[in-house]
């Protein structure tokens, strides 16, 4: 049985862990908004080269809005999944510092995404790879957190399909980019909403069965019941 100092050094670990999760979170959404920038019109452009210059920005915001939307539900997932989280085993830390790497060069993929993604299929490609290791990163640190489950704790339900089906999404805009050539980061939209809707409505049909009181029994690995 551990000592409160120990139980106070685990927590002061994990609060560690967690601030420097939060940190490069923040810091790398905040990145995205430095490829939101006007081409220099010189000293005294007019309304109509203005308004070509927002409309040319378009790949951009899309690329932004993608990463913005990625990251944040990294983030959300990631503290849902820590929340019952007391102790930092080794495996949960390395996994988390090659997911916050993850992270880390999203901004970078995203500007590649953002000045490439309508002209060279290998822009989404390596846009979506790196989305797909980060979503798989997710997944085994919820596979280690369950093992490390305290006895009484509920597992946390957030999340429970949104990650596979991302996943899938992800996994599908690879090829995407050389299929429709000049439409990838809209493809890549598409599939991430139609991820929330197959996501959506998985957990509708799920709360359905449970209330009329049918057993149910998860098809995803690595999801909770």
């Amino acid at each position: 049985m551990k000592t409160l100092t120990e139980e106070a050094r685990d927590e002061r670990g994990v609060g560690r862990l967690f601030t420097l999760c939060d940190g490069v979170f923040a810091i790398a959404m905040t990145l995205l908004a430095l490829d939101l920038r006007l081409p220099d019109l010189g000293k005294d452009p007019g309304d109509a080269a203005i308004r070509e210059a927002l409309v040319d920005l378009e790949p951009r915001y899309l690329s932004f809005l993608i990463s913005f939307y990625a990251i944040a539900s990294y983030w959300r997932r990631h503290r849902a999944e820590m929340r019952t989280v007391r102790v930092s085993p080794p495996a949960l830390v390395r996994l988390t510092m090659f997911l916050l790497l993850t992270i880390a060069v999203l901004p970078f993929v995203s500007n590649v995404l953002g000045s490439y993604g309508n002209q060279a299929g290998i822009a989404v490609a390596v846009y979506a790879g790196v989305n797909v290791v980060a979503a798989g990163t997710l997944l085994v640190i919820r596979w280690v957190v369950d093992r490390h489950q305290p006895p009484g704790e509920v597992a946390s339900e957030h999340g429970r399909y949104e990650l596979w089906f991302d996943l899938a999404a992800f996994v599908l805009a690879v090829p995407s980019g050389y299929v429709l050539p000049g439409n990838g980061p809209q493809a890549l939209i598409v599939l991430l909403a139609l991820s929330g809707v197959a996501s959506f409505v998985t957990r509708l049909l799920l709360r359905r069965r449970q209330s009329g009181g049918a057993p149910v029994r998860d098809v995803f690995p690595g999801s909770r019941s």
